[in-house]
């Protein structure tokens, strides 16, 4: 049987209980789902072929023309990095492992600030389609280039993970093969992505969002009147040792802590956010900075409000299942299908939510996807393409099309790779890490570290992407080898039916993964996955300024619109010795555009 099938409606199982016969879609259910996809599908179809604003130059089709609106644009930006892992592998882990994932409310905020103060300026000042075209004006071409190829690996491994999220969870309450549903699904985002561009997938993030929102508070709502409101909800989680607020032990090689999320996702979402062409494209569509700002404090707080509903989702899991795991009883395959199962069981005498929240799920990853689909494709137009081929516009749009078409359905193939490793919480943060952190390394040299030079950079970039792959994919073979295991909090089975039914059972629960001993795995795979973004970062830091310095330093004046507002002031004050690669201060130094000082 497929293990991303689940046991309910599976044609090798045994006939379904009555319980299990109630736990799947009905007719009003399929009405509701697909009618948001045949909505998102005429948002492609009108801005494809009926907008007044036709896609068929770049500058429309990647930036719509940069004359956005902050709550759209905000909206949008929120879809995109709440994705379906949030929704469906968020809640599984607080299930699993506690709730000390709520840190990740600090992340959000030190990421917002960042956003705003160090990154928006410089990129809203330079106005480039891709964000790389930064790292060509500080360093050189080979490091904007290798950045590219880095934002496209992330991009087709990240985005089958995202996929394959709300696919499971369709499985789960439809009985549909994830292999039947993927496919269709991935089909209508490539559509309304390659046809209506960024208007397209702006307005259905602003949609598919609030179908989201709409169905994650229905079913936090109706969880917690069913436990008894919100105190009896943490009063349950309580008992059952879920509620975890500050884990402080500094072990790196533990699964989770506050350590670990407050600072090791930190480093990732500031790379993901604040350095990714796909929220600094979305930027770019606003026309004044003050206005961006306002779109960034939006999305922020958003981003940090839906996270925690996650987290709060885990505890009504939990609440509900308290003394009989889904897992242990065979209801449930997966942990990453838990959630799915439980709003079935919680809403399944209410026709239609159930439909709303599996729309929700799939806005979610389809938001990412398209995001993914068209910020990739522009990168890699204005990376790649259009400095080697002088084309019309109408000729490079359809270029760019023809390249988003590509991009899923490459995604599309690598879903039922993605299906064969661990869970999608761990395997989409371990993916991440290995790209985010090497790119945070490079924006934070160039905007913070005027004398560090384009080869310091590409040689620290590719000292930290060669170590993070080694320690990623060796935890990955590791883990899917059973060698790489995390003890979970106690599961009570004692509520089941038919519990000791034989008079044999000697316990009320069980651990996943009880008393495994991940010693005999070689340390540096054991590393914590929350801490490659943060351990690439510093790679690149420390390598880039070591070589930077054995090369002789930066021989050119750096522009101040290429450094980060903090640092502009105190590099006024400074005069380049370039024959030196050294600083000493002054007081008249002014640099407005890169030029040597002639000897």
């Amino acid at each position: 049987m497929d293990p991303a099938s689940p046991a309910v409606g599976g044609e090798d199982d045994a006939l379904p209980t009555a319980l299990e016969q109630r736990l799947l879609f009905s007719a009003v259910d399929y009405v509701i789902f697909f009618s948001m996809l045949g909505m998102s599908a005429m948002i492609g179809v009108y801005y494809g072929f009926f907008a007044k604003q036709k896609q068929n130059n770049t500058a429309e089709y990647l930036l719509g023309s940069k004359q956005m609106k902050v709550f759209p644009v905000a909206m949008s930006l929120t879809a995109t990095h709440i994705s379906a892992i949030t929704m469906l592998g968020v809640p599984a882990e607080m299930y699993k492992y506690g709730i000390q994932y709520w840190a990740c409310s600090i992340s959000g905020l030190i990421v917002t600030i960042f956003m705003v103060y160090v990154f928006l300026p410089v990129f809203h000042e330079l106005q480039t389609v891709s964000c790389y075209s930064y790292i060509e004006m500080r360093f050189d071409k080979r490091t904007r280039t290798m950045a590219s190829l880095l934002f496209m690996f992330y991009c087709l491994l990240n985005t089958p993970v995202i996929i394959y999220a709300p696919a499971i969870a369709f499985s789960q309450v439809t009985g549909i093969n994830v292999h039947i549903i993927t496919p269709m699904i991935c089909c209508i985002c490539i559509f309304y992505t390659t046809f209506g561009g960024i208007r397209a997938v702006i307005w259905t993030d602003t949609l598919q969002f609030g179908a989201m929102l709409c169905a994650l508070f229905v079913v936090m709502t109706l969880g917690t009147l069913q436990l008894g409101g919100v105190i009896n909800v943490f009063r349950l989680a309580e008992a059952g040792g879920r509620l975890i607020w500050f884990n402080m032990d500094p072990d790196p090689y533990m699964r989770t802590s506050f350590w670990l999320v407050s600072v090791g996702l930190t480093s990732m979402w500031i790379s993901n956010i604040g350095v990714t062409p796909e929220c600094v494209q979305r930027f770019l569509t606003i026309p004044d900075m003050s206005s961006a700002k306002k779109a960034v404090w939006i999305f922020g707080v958003g981003h940090i409000l839906v996270k925690l509903f996650s987290v709060y989702n885990g505890l009504l899991i939990f609440g509900k299942y308290h003394d009989c795991d889904p897992i242990h009883e065979g209801t449930v395959q997966k942990y990453d299908q838990i959630f799915a199962y439980y709003v079935l069981d919680v809403a399944r005498h209410i026709p239609g939510l159930p439909g709303l929240f599996v729309v929700g799920i799939f806005s979610a990853a389809l938001s990412s996807m398209s995001t993914s689909m068209n910020t990739l494709s522009g990168t890699l137009f204005e990376d790649f393409i259009r400095p080697r081929f002088a084309l019309k516009d109408e000729t490079a749009s359809t270029v760019v099309k023809a390249m988003v078409l590509t991009i899923g359905v490459i995604c599309l193939l690598l879903v039922f790779v993605v299906e064969k490793l661990g869970s999608i919480f761990s395997l989409a943060i371990s993916v991440s890490g290995v790209t985010s952190g090497t790119l945070l390394g490079i924006f934070f040299l160039g905007m913070f570290s005027p004398h560090v030079n384009g080869r310091g950079a590409f040689w620290g970039a590719i000292v930290s992407l060669v170590s993070l792959s080694i320690i990623a994919v060796g935890a990955q073979l590791e883990i899917l080898g059973g060698h790489l295991k995390y003890e979970s909090l106690p599961f009570r089975y004692d509520g089941c039916s038919g519990f000791n039914e034989t008079g044999t059972e000697t316990s009320t629960f069980y651990r996943d993964a009880a008393h495994h001993d991940n010693s005999e795995v070689p340390w540096v795979f054991r590393i914590g996955f929350m801490y490659y973004s943060l351990l690439g970062t510093i790679i690149v830091i420390a390598v880039g300024i070591v070589v930077s310095i054995l090369s002789g330093g930066q021989k050119e004046r750096v522009p101040l619109n290429l450094l980060t507002p903090w640092v502009r002031p105190l590099y006024r004050s400074l005069d380049y010795a370039p024959e030196k690669g050294e600083y000493k201060l002054t007081r008249s130094c002014e640099m407005t555009e890169i030029e040597k000082i002639p000897k």
